[in-house]
Order: structure tokens, then sequence, then C-alpha cells
């Protein structure tokens, strides 16, 4: 889908309070394989990512130059096995009490990101519509030896991103979300009712999936953007491991030094907020300045994979 007219304007990120070693907690060593570091980062306070999701909510909304009665729609990312039953969409939206809008809720994972802006292109074609709001927060499980039970809930991160109409901000110019049909053949739910790859080299199967719906996403995404692979400015994408979206830039021939999976080697997988932290490490290194042309692409676990392109 392409929206002339449909903007990323906004955005605001940032990591947990406190910084623990890997070491401290007891992860399965599939968990670590999955993007391996020295340290995380967490929020003690098990209720402290409503109060820091209203402030990343609110600055989005700033950056955007939205005032608060202009505001239409709201999204909200949860991710993590264990979700709060008021999932984030209830919490963005009472960041404006007493304001009118709809909201959305759910949880793809990184593909969040770009769903939420064909889901705002696809209801701004109503001319009702006019500014989205989306905030997200990542939830897992992590397990230390400071907790008498051995089972504490820490947000990760906090991120909210804003999509308006207008002719300034960053120009969304592509958006692409697709769905694995084999996933169901790939996965099992355990009788904790979370999703585990099947044996028999299915995790192979479901790699070679994501890089090639990658690859050719991006693909279709410079076509509409005009441009070949080789001559975009940065990439951010997390395709569920760091070697997976290693293979995903050899494939299209795209340098690593144009894209943000670096910065992924310091910080845990966060799901949606990688993109955003990715994005924020590009504009720090100035790899991303105006009139920069981007990929976005990010995944759910295999489940769905999604990719925008921008014109910045």
């Amino acid at each position: 889908m392409k929206f002339d007219n449909l903007a990323l304007t906004g955005w605001s990120y940032e990591k947990g309070d406190k910084k623990i070693s890997v070491k401290e907690l007891n992860l399965p060593a599939p968990v670590l394989s999955r993007n391996p570091v020295s340290h995380t980062f967490v929020y003690t306070d098990i209720d402290s990512w409503k109060e820091r999701l209203h402030h990343h909510t609110k600055k989005a909304v700033e950056m955007a130059g939205i005032k608060d009665e202009d505001i239409q729609a709201y999204f909200g990312v949860h991710n993590g096995v264990h979700k709060h039953p008021e999932g984030a969409s209830p919490e963005v939206m009472s960041v404006y009490p007493g304001h009118g809008g709809f909201g959305f809720d759910f949880s793809l994972g990184c593909a969040s990101v770009i769903l939420g802006a064909q889901l705002a292109g696809l209801h701004m074609s109503s001319d009702e519509v006019q500014n989205v709001i989306m905030g997200s927060v990542q939830l897992t499980t992590q397990y230390t030896n400071s907790c008498t039970d051995g089972n504490c809930l820490f947000a990760d991160s906090i991120g909210a991103l804003t999509f308006s109409r207008t002719n300034s901000g960053n120009i969304i110019r592509y958006t692409e979300l697709s769905t694995n049909p084999e996933f169901k053949d790939m996965f099992t739910l355990n009788e904790n009712g979370i999703y585990q790859l099947k044996s028999g080299g299915k995790g192979r199967s479901l790699s070679e999936y994501m890089i090639k719906t990658f690859s050719n996403h991006m693909r279709k995404a410079c076509l509409a953007m005009k441009i070949f692979p080789k001559d975009i400015d940065f990439v951010a994408i997390s395709c569920s491991t760091y070697a997976a979206s290693k293979m995903v830039l050899d494939k299209l021939n795209i340098p690593i030094e144009k894209s943000g999976i670096e910065c992924l080697t310091h910080v845990p997988h966060m799901g949606t907020n990688d993109l955003i932290y990715q994005i924020e490490y590009g504009i720090e290194k100035g790899l991303i300045k105006r009139g920069s042309k981007i990929l976005v692409s990010g995944t759910s676990l295999g489940f769905s994979m999604a990719t925008m392109g921008i014109d910045w």
C-alpha cells in the first residue's frame, strides 16, 4: 500500500531504569541465543510502565505538534507472554481523559509498528481522521534471585509513535504486512498457553521463510520509493534473531553499516521497541538525516512480517 499523505511525525523511547547482568537471570539458553548480550534493562516497579507510557505518548504528540483535541485514534501494543488484562491501548487512551476517539489493542511484535501505520493509512481515507497515536510496552518474565517467588514481571522498554495526515514529517511511501500460512505447522501451544517451535528442523524452515519474505517486502518498498536496495540509506530491522537480520541485509547487498542491528548487541530483544531503538540509534549516529530513504522491517515470532518505506 502507498500512503502519500501519511507521515511518521513523532516518536519517543526509553529502556528500563535498572541494568541487570544476564548472569543473574535464570534464562533458558534459546532465549539468550536470540540476541546474546551481557545485560538487560528492566523497570523494577511492576506498575511504572503505565506512568512511563503516558510520558512517552505525550512526548510523541508534542514532537508531532498535535493538539490533544486533534487525536482521533489510539493503538496499543503489549508484547510479552504475560500481558496485563487491560492491554496497552486503554492506557494510551487514558493519557487524554474525556477525549473521544477509537482504540485498537494488538500484539504482533515488531510487525506492530508497520501494522499501526497500515491501519492508520486505511482510517485516514476518511477526512475525519487526521492523527493516530501508538504506544508500545515490552513486558517479559524475568527470573531473578532477588524475588522470593522466583518469578517477577518487568517492563523492559516503552515506546510511542505518532502518525499524521500531513505534508511535513517523515512521509510513509509503502507498507506491507504478511502472515505466515505455515505457522500452525511450525508451532505448538504448551500447557501454559505459550507458543513453542516444534522439533524436526522447523526453526530452519521458519528462518528461511522470514528471510525470503523480508527480502521480497524490502524490494517492493524500494520499487515504490523509486530506489535500488543498494542506495537505501538506513535499515531498521528485527528479524527475530541478529543472524537472521544480517542474512536479509546480505541477500539485498545492503552493508551492515547502513543498519541499526549492531545496537541490538547491547540490549536484549525488546519486541516492537527494537525498531524505535534502531531509529534513534540511526539519528544519533548521523545515519538518518533529512532526505534519507529508510526501511523499517519487523516480525512477531515468524507469525507476521512487515516492512515500511519512509522518506525521512
